[in-house]
């Protein structure tokens, strides 16, 4: 009897991004390149494809370490529906905590990038449910800057350059989101730019550009691109002058929304978030607040050494109340109503949502 073609089965454990993982649609085509005609077949959590048989392997991904219980779930609940395959893990999660993983499940995870799935382009064809509008890659790997609150250090240890981005990008795609740490530390920074004009498409740099690195020479070149939204991040209060300043320069230079992120809950206080958040808000930026989390297996959160749990779960709940997809507007009366004039006013406005907050029946 003839055996049919060899087939390996992808999982994400939680779908909690608008993006499908990266990694396993290079994966994929990494697959697809060593095995002719092997069948690759995608699923999210526990949800077995009807088409699948025997799969060589699983390959399961993770991203949130908060989310890593239900990658031990997945990968538990697939070595035992498939006893004779391999089951691999990875991802950002398991190389942050990959004994975590090895002792909840007997498995090793691959830590850092697979390399040999690093040089092939995504399989635009395996997509675990979502509709793409663009394509996805990094024209960077890793960051030379090595910030206390970030773990890039750890998945992608050294920072280097992708020559060959381009080959990441579909041609049925209109536009490209770029995944890098720090593109403007890059020294091709020039040569992508010219390689995005060929191309034609819009591109949006999705975890922000280094605003120290900003410079008048880096909007001038960016300005001959299709770049939408703008977006930075304002991590602390010492890079104030340097955000505004990329802020400046971006509306200069483009008339595009600039967004930034702003992280709170590490070694702020909430009159420091609030300060920072005033200073958007009064330059009619919007701001997209990222709440630090400590890179642990639980989905308990913990305060930062000047926050509280009513603090965190007030301001998480007016993100939620007031603003659309967590971005405080522009609206300068409308930032006043709830978050005050003051940072005084912050905090007890804060606290009075976490007490009206309270008084609702569930």
């Amino acid at each position: 009897m003839a055996l049919g073609p060899q087939e390996f089965l992808l999982v994400e454990p939680i779908a909690k991004t608008p993006y499908p993982p990266l990694g396993l649609m290079k994966i994929s085509t990494w697959l697809k390149k060593q095995y002719k005609g092997c069948r690759v077949l995608d699923t999210v959590g526990t949800q077995i494809p009807p088409s699948v048989s025997k799969p060589a392997r699983v390959y399961i991904t993770s991203l949130f370490t908060w989310d890593l219980e239900k990658v031990v779930r997945a990968a538990n609940f697939y070595a035992d529906r498939f006893s004779r395959a391999q089951i691999r893990i990875g991802g950002i999660a398991a190389s942050l905590l990959p004994q975590y993983v090895k002792t909840a499940t007997g498995i090793a995870p691959h830590v850092g990038l697979v390399q040999g799935a690093e040089t092939c382009p995504p399989d635009y064809s395996v997509t675990f449910g979502r509709k793409l509008k663009a394509s996805i890659t990094f024209a960077s790997r890793g960051c030379p800057r090595r910030c206390r609150f970030c773990c890039v250090a750890t998945h992608e240890p050294d920072f280097h350059v992708r020559e060959d981005w381009a080959r990441d990008v579909s041609p049925d795609l209109p536009g490209i989101i770029f995944w890098d740490n720090n593109w403007l530390a890059s020294p091709n920074f020039v040569k992508d730019c010219e390689q995005i004009r060929r191309l034609g498409k819009t591109v949006d740099f999705n975890q922000g550009l280094d605003a120290r690195l900003y410079d008048e020479a880096v909007a001038k070149e960016l300005s001959t691109i299709r770049l939408s939204p703008i977006r930075f991040a304002f991590d602390t209060v010492g890079m104030e002058r340097s955000l505004l300043e990329a802020v400046k320069r971006a509306r200069r230079h483009s008339r595009e929304e600039i967004r930034v992120y702003v992280l709170y809950n590490f070694n702020d206080t909430p009159e420091d978030l609030y300060h920072r958040l005033n200073v958007l808000n009064s330059n009619r930026v919007l701001a997209f607040p990222m709440e630090y989390r400590k890179p642990i297996a639980s989905r308990v959160k913990f305060p930062g050494p000047h926050w509280n749990s009513a603090l965190l779960r007030a301001f998480k709940l007016s993100l939620l109340y007031y603003y659309r997809r967590g971005m405080i507007t522009e609206s300068r009366a409308s930032f006043h109503s709830i978050y005050g004039k003051t940072a005084n006013q912050f905090v007890e406005k804060l606290y009075g949502i976490y007490e009206y907050d309270k008084t609702l029946k569930r």
